[in-house]
């Protein structure tokens, strides 16, 4: 509850400084040449993003849930992340991934934790590539310091990563150590040694092979999304200068903030048009556009797999008809 409030707090100072700062006939002026013929295109390819998003969560639990099931948890829970609290969402997931398969929960989680880093990791390349081709392009792209906090913690990632995959013997030497002191070893031994040497033998790059491929495909998918949304707006961003664009709006999820990130992804948004030098009311509304077609298209058909799901698991073993 403190977290979520923190949320709502820092979501509202940005919503406030927003609210304070712009010109809002301006904005109504831009607002008013939406060309809506891409708006459904818009809408499907988000869609198609959490597809994509759903083949590499098959491929990340081994084949042990059922592909309907990863579509579904997929759809759920990213459309509960536009209503809930600190990535309520994803949770979720993992809580209906539990329920509809014989996987133990910190396994899941396990995987969800790689599907965020494998996300991290390659926002963080593809904004410091696009940033480095602006660069090169003699396009104001603002200071590379933007990346320093980024930096730092991809290599903290990848320190960590090579440990478990490569020093796993000397982690669980130090963990049983650990778990030993505080009383913990039986719950060690039973919940969380087991988790650990699966996650290493995981983390072996032939098991990553399938997700990283779906990683490019998936972010080409939301990469589209932001073109198409350029094109709607009639707003003129080359493709170098979305992909940066998608690096700042993805890093404001590390952000604490209100469900669906409002506000503060407003704020990373306009802050990217700012660095790109380009004009901060068309950053708004660029911002506001992709915020309001990700949350109608992520809850809309969330609740429509939710409410599948209910029904199903309400009804199970019912014929549909009687």
């Amino acid at each position: 509850m403190r977290k979520f409030l923190i949320g709502i707090l820092i979501s509202s100072i940005f919503i406030g400084v927003l609210a304070y700062k712009f010109d809002y006939n301006e904005f109504s002026k831009l607002w008013s040449k939406i060309n809506y013929s891409y708006l459904a295109l818009a809408y499907f390819s988000q869609l198609l993003g959490v597809v994509l998003f759903s083949v590499r969560w098959y491929y990340l639990l081994g084949g042990e849930l059922k592909f309907k099931h990863c579509i579904s948890s997929s759809f759920i829970g990213y459309g509960a992340n536009m209503v809930l609290p600190a990535r309520g969402g994803d949770l979720f997931r993992v809580y209906y991934c539990r329920q509809e398969s014989g996987l133990q929960f910190l396994s899941v989680l396990s995987k969800l934790f790689i599907e965020k880093v494998i996300d991290f990791l390659y926002v963080i390349l593809t904004g410091i590539i696009s940033y480095m081709l602006l660069r090169m392009g003699n396009q104001n792209a603002g200071s590379f310091t933007i990346f320093t906090v980024s930096g730092t913690i991809v290599i903290g990632i990848l320190v960590s990563l090579y440990l478990l995959r490569f020093k796993l013997e000397w982690i669980l030497k130090l963990l049983v150590q650990i778990a030993s002191k505080i009383g913990k070893e039986k719950f060690y031994k039973d919940h969380v040694e087991a988790n650990l040497i699966e996650l290493s033998e995981f983390l072996k790059f032939k098991n990553f092979t399938k997700p990283l491929l779906m990683t490019v495909i998936t972010w080409f998918a939301y990469i589209s999304t932001y073109l198409i949304i350029s094109y709607m707006l009639e707003i003129k961003i080359s493709v170098q200068e979305l992909v940066f664009i998608l690096f700042c709006g993805a890093m404001s999820l590390a952000v604490p903030s209100a469900p669906s990130g409002i506000g503060v992804f407003h704020a990373s948004v306009i802050s990217a048009f700012l660095l790109l030098g380009k004009d901060e009311n068309d950053g708004l509304v660029f911002a506001t556009a992709i915020h309001l077609i990700s949350f109608i298209a992520l809850t809309t058909s969330g609740l429509v797999f939710y409410l599948f799901w209910t029904y199903r698991r309400r009804h199970a073993g019912k014929p549909l008809i009687e």
